[in-house]
């Protein structure tokens, strides 16, 4: 099957990423621009070799996942092959900050502002997300004046303690959740999205307004454990067939 790069790049996982209008997406990560137009112009690439996850047999959890109920069957063959990405921890921790109360669309707005406002130009119109230093220049009330809203303090707070993100790996799934939560404003959710598109842990399961509809309607009475050991996986999958 055919992966949905739209939807895996664009979906909600990253806010990283642009569609260009030959549709070829492009993104600022390492300290370069990436162009792309599927799957197969990753494999050259050492960093995108495991940022996309390559090393994973996803047609084998996909086949598992489509066979476990007549949902996921209905919503695997629907979105397609997804995969899910190895992003950068701290690019990801303030982008699911970000994502708060948000849209994909907005979201995408705010991270492209910090970009331009605090990151570095490596390409003429390209700029990189701004690291803790470059970031820890901004102020709550610059923040604000972004459109951050209400975020703006727990951007603040991740900057302070960003040390954080280097301390994850050494720890199992639940106190990782705890330590992510020393930073103010993220919640269950935010942790979760952070282990799942950061870390890898694809024992998470956000629940967000779209998988609380999902949940009572096609899994009353059921929790994260059902979909083991796919449970990321399958939350992806529910998650872009609820959108759709």
């Amino acid at each position: 099957m055919e992966e949905n790069i739209r939807e895996i790049l664009l979906g909600g996982q990253s806010f990283s990423w642009t569609e260009e209008e030959d549709g070829t997406f492009s993104a600022v990560l390492n300290e370069r621009v990436y162009r792309i137009k599927g799957i197969e112009d990753a494999y050259s690439d050492s960093y995108l070799h495991s940022y996309f996850d390559l090393d994973y047999d996803y047609e084998k959890a996909r086949q598992e996942i489509r066979a476990k109920d007549e949902v996921l069957k209905e919503a695997v063959d629907k979105v397609g092959m997804l995969r899910i990405l190895k992003q950068d921890h701290w690019i990801t921790t303030i982008s699911f900050i970000l994502s708060q109360n948000n849209n994909i669309k907005r979201i995408t707005g705010l991270y492209r502002k910090l970009c331009r406002n605090y990151g570095h130009e490596v390409e003429e119109g390209y700029w990189s997300f701004p690291t803790p230093e470059e970031l820890s220049r901004a102020t709550e009330e610059d923040l604000r004046a972004l459109g951050v809203g209400f975020r703006a303090p727990f951007i603040i707070d991740a900057v302070n303690k960003h040390y954080i993100l280097s301390q994850i790996d050494s720890l199992d799934f639940d106190s990782a959740m705890d330590k992510l939560q020393e930073i103010k404003g993220i919640g269950p959710k935010v942790a979760s999205c952070i282990l799942i598109f950061s870390y890898a842990r694809r024992e998470g399961f956000p629940m967000d307004t779209w998988m609380k509809q999902c949940m009572a309607k096609y899994y009353p009475g059921k929790d994260k454990s059902y979909f083991h050991p796919y449970e990321a996986l399958s939350q992806q999958y529910l998650f872009s067939f609820m959108r759709g």
